[in-house]
């Protein structure tokens, strides 16, 4: 998935930011991220995660709205105690390749995520009666805890807005607030990303990988640099600047430039682009 890289960064920029806070780690805390006996695969913190697919008797939970920075860490805020997932426990679990990401309503047909388990329910089977006594505990001793719907089945996406589904382990409107605060920066991202007119990024092999801001300014001064008309020299000369000053800050060499001269003459991946114009 194109977007593997940018999820692993989140989750661990969440977990520094969350040992940063904590001055002095419990030994509790670190049992519960040890492996759960010699012979066993997951924490037990991981079980109690992996519970609530048990609980659901499905193999998708959650919604999660946009794959950037933005949208992992609002996943986090508004379904992690729901669904007793941290960014350390995605993390290794997405690594480990015991659940994965994937489009809510299959590839091509929707932007929402869901978390799909990789594994068989019968492998966690029982898992779901811990995961259910840390939710009544975190709910105080079960009100408002039970017959919550754990599951987030794959589509066809629900037509009416979700209940509080939250109700007794954090206050709803403390998540609305929150959701519609990462919901605007989402916004925004996405604006961004219509904006990149002077950008392909469909066929690229790196861009598509940076920041949206970072592209954002790449594509303002491609922008207004193109609305200049330079004769065939200046052209070169300006393209000998840019080289030269790459060469300096991303320290290449002169074959590293030869080299990536010959992948763009060869590869021509925006020749149909040209073609148009």
């Amino acid at each position: 998935m194109k977007h593997k890289f940018n999820i692993y960064q989140t989750l661990k920029h969440l977990i520094n930011e969350q040992t940063e806070s904590e001055s002095t780690p419990s030994d509790a805390s670190n049992d519960e991220t040890e492996k759960d006996g010699e012979n066993s695969v997951f924490s037990p913190a991981e079980k109690r995660f992996l519970g609530t697919f048990d609980n659901a008797g499905a193999s998708h939970i959650g919604i999660i709205y946009s794959l950037s920075d933005i949208g992992i860490r609002e996943f986090i805020a508004r379904s992690g105690k729901q669904y007793n997932c941290t960014p350390e426990i995605l993390l290794s679990l997405l690594r480990d390749k015991f659940i994965k990401i994937v489009p809510y309503g299959g590839w091509g047909r929707d932007s929402n995520y869901t978390i799909e388990l990789q594994i068989s329910l019968d492998d966690i089977k029982g898992y779901g009666e811990e995961s259910k006594k840390t939710l009544a505990a975190a709910a105080g001793g079960g009100a408002g805890g039970g017959g919550m719907d754990m599951s987030t089945p794959p589509p066809p996406p629900p037509t009416e807005s979700p209940g509080p589904e939250n109700a007794g382990i954090l206050r709803y409107g403390t998540i609305l607030s929150e959701s519609a605060k990462f919901a605007k920066q989402i916004l925004l991202e996405k604006k961004i990303s219509n904006t990149l007119s002077s950008i392909h990024l469909e066929k690229s092999r790196m861009l598509k990988e940076l920041p949206k801001e970072y592209l954002k300014d790449l594509n303002s001064v491609i922008t207004h640099i193109s609305k200049r008309s330079f004769s065939s020299a200046e052209k070169k000369k300006l393209i000998a600047d840019i080289l030269d000053n790459l060469s300096v800050n991303l320290k290449l060499t002169p074959k590293q430039i030869f080299d990536s001269y010959e992948m763009h003459k060869k590869q021509k991946k925006l020749d149909q682009v040209l073609n148009k114009k």
